[in-house]
């Protein structure tokens, strides 16, 4: 029956259909033919793979062995069952049956693949590599792809993209070309086309979760973490035994807020994989977040155990306020340092985690010698330019004046309305914060990213060939009022409750006042100071998840502080009265008063609450989580003279601001 013509003729129509993309109808075309000849093996096989496809795990794995049960010496079932158990996460049972494949066909290419992909899986990396090897030898476009993924590497883009288009005259879906071609135009920053590709591949392996976490993985780096945590959603629903779809899933929910939601998916990770060590990162980070400090700690010792020279994780350990390392412990992490074993970024943690042990135990000398150490480490993997930095300043001091920031938009109050709290890091923002999220009319959000990601994408509008901030003098109320809307749009995510204001505690916002009360007039904004010493040196001692890169120089770090009140001095003369300058010190000297003093400010009402801002339960994700769980302390009051022997340096810098 199988070699008979109609039934060729229904193979042809199911592959026409397959072809054109019509997988649904080429799955129901087959389920009719098996009615009628329940052995075809051919038609038995393609069915198992579209199940697969479309990731029905169930009824592919039925079909696939019912194929092999009939057919032992029928390769390709072998290796479509194969990739099935590899998608469960099941890689010994995957080799298994890629290695029959293989056995049963030796020229199938893509076998050798996805049993080098097997290897690594379980950690057999020659295996792995010898399984590479083999489908290289045995693959024109495998070749060209590995090439072409080795020049990525070394940033000759544009041969990377003529071997990548070469693939794709040949096989014009090919997603590992397509994959690459993304790649080349995101580290080119052309996003625009870069994303159109991502979206491609999607269309075109609308089944394929690693389409859905690239995709995914571009828009949180572009701001846009609603659209990402929709499509990692997607992917853990078409591969839920996927660990590090969770992961990414996780990620992405931690840095919108969602804590409870981020907490769950860290946990589904570490179900299918308990010892990942990002995981067990997250774990530990949103738990401190939320205040639960010793499952916290369990999270992150779990993490240093599994991984040993994960220098974050002792980095986080000792951050956290009154933990300290044992003896033994800090001549551990010393023989790591020693031991040059470390890469780059694990050394940095190591050394900064050392530098606040000694911290801790009040040897202040051994502290200051690691932390030189690790900055000037740090310095050399960030890219920060303080020249570029003045110019830009200088550009918005041109452009912001007191005449064009007094015209009238017409922008109308908003509600939820925000309220910037900006300035340097380390500067009491957290503490503010807090204050006000303690009031019933208002949420706190954390530090949120979209007026820079708005500034910035009017910097990257090439219509007028104007950048930012020159291209406001060309737009009237009704854009910038537009603008305000889309800001207040981005931000729903991280808002969970119906109050009056909300806050965005990002720092440097500091730098677009301006643009603030351009395109949200009525929203509130303070200024976070604190003493310019404590500033500093309380930024020097802080490893940054990222960003603030300017705080791995000292003289580069104390220039920045001056360019900072140089801004806000401007902000001052071209928008009088319009910010609140709230000083760190004042706050805990005298703490009713200005808490009198910012609500008044905000045209909110006195509550209670706001004095105990210690006893209200919020996630606070930033190095002050746990201090703003604490009454008001003095300790970090002139902490900067315990190193003030090494400070000469700095102390010249801001000798203009120090009176």
């Amino acid at each position: 029956m199988q070699g008979s013509s109609e039934s060729q003729d229904s193979m042809e129509q199911v592959f026409r259909l397959i072809n054109t993309g019509q997988i649904r109808p080429a799955e129901q075309l087959c389920h009719q033919i098996i009615e009628n000849e329940p052995e075809n093996i051919n038609i038995l096989g393609i069915l198992g793979a579209i199940l697969l496809k479309q990731n029905k795990i169930g009824e592919a794995e039925v079909y696939l062995q019912r194929t092999i049960d009939l057919a032992p010496t029928f390769a390709k079932p072998h290796e479509d069952l194969a990739i099935l158990y590899l998608s469960q996460n099941q890689p010994d049972r995957a080799i298994k049956f890629f290695e029959t494949s293989i056995q049963l066909d030796p020229t199938q290419a893509s076998a050798f693949l996805g049993l080098a992909n097997a290897f690594l899986r379980i950690g057999k990396k020659k295996e792995a590599e010898l399984a590479q090897r083999k489908y290289l030898e045995l693959s024109p476009i495998g070749r060209a792809l590995e090439e072409a993924s080795k020049l990525l590497k070394e940033g000759q883009s544009q041969r990377v993209e003529e071997i990548c288009k070469d693939i794709l005259k040949q096989e014009p879906e090919n997603i590992a070309a397509l994959r690459i071609l993304a790649r080349t135009a995101i580290d080119d920053e052309r996003y625009i086309i870069a994303e159109g590709l991502l979206r491609k591949i999607v269309k075109l392996s609308p089944d394929y979760f690693i389409s859905y976490t690239d995709l995914g993985c571009f828009l949180v780096d572009r701001g846009r973490l609603p659209e990402a945590v929709t499509l990692f959603r997607k992917a853990v629903e078409l591969q839920s035994s996927n660990p590090e779809s969770h992961l990414l899933l996780a990620d992405a929910l931690s840095i919108l807020g969602r804590t409870t939601d981020a907490l769950e998916s860290y946990e589904q990770c570490l179900g299918l994989m308990p010892e990942d060590p990002s995981a067990l990162l997250g774990r530990g980070h949103l738990l401190r977040v939320l205040g639960r400090r010793d499952e916290a700690i369990t999270s992150y010792k779990k993490c240093t155990a599994v991984r040993p020279d994960f220098g974050i994780a002792y980095w986080s350990l000792i951050n956290l306020k009154d933990f300290q390392f044992t003896d033994k412990e800090v001549t551990e992490i010393q023989s790591k340092i020693n031991s040059n074993d470390l890469d780059l970024d694990s050394e940095i943690n190591f050394r900064f985690a050392l530098a606040r042990a000694h911290e801790k135990r009040e040897d202040f000398d051994a502290a200051w010698k690691q932390y030189e150490r690790s900055n000037k480490m740090k310095r050399t993997t960030v890219n920060y330019d303080p020249v570029e930095n003045e110019i830009k300043h200088d550009k918005l001091i041109e452009v912001f004046t007191g005449n064009f920031l007094a015209q009238d938009t017409g922008a109308e109050s908003i509600c939820p309305s925000p309220i910037f709290i900006l300035g340097m890091p380390r500067s009491g923002s957290t503490l503010i914060e807090q204050i006000l999220a303690s009031h019933s009319m208002v949420e706190g959000t954390g530090e949120l990213p979209y007026i820079i990601m708005l500034s910035a994408a009017l910097g990257q509008n090439r219509s007028n060939d104007l950048d930012y901030p020159e291209v406001l003098r060309k737009m009237d109320g009704e854009q910038l009022a537009s603008i305000g809307k889309s800001y207040i749009h981005h931000t729903e995510p991280h808002r969970f409750e119906s109050t009056a204001l909300f806050t965005d505690k990002m720092p440097s916002n500091f730098l677009h006042a301006g643009f603030i009360h351009l395109i949200l007039p009525y929203a509130k904004i303070i200024d976070a100071r604190r003493n310019p010493m404590d500033t500093c040196v309380s930024n020097y001692r802080q490893l940054f998840a990222m960003g603030k890169n300017q705080s791995y120089d000292l003289q580069e770090l104390g220039e920045y502080y001056l360019q900072y009140i140089r801004m806000m001095d401007h902000w001052d003369e071209v928008l009088p009265g319009r910010i609140l300058k709230v000083q760190y010190e004042d706050v805990v000297s005298n703490l009713e008063e200005q808490i009198r003093r910012i609500l008044d400010y905000c045209e909110l009402p006195w509550e209670d609450a706001c004095l105990s801002y210690f006893e209200t339960d919020r996630a606070v994700n930033t190095a002050s989580s746990e201090q703003v769980r604490q009454p008001i302390y003095k300790d970090a009051i002139g902490y900067w003279k315990n190193y003030e022997s090494n400070l000469k340096e700095l102390l010249e810098v801001l000798a203009p601001v120090l009176s």
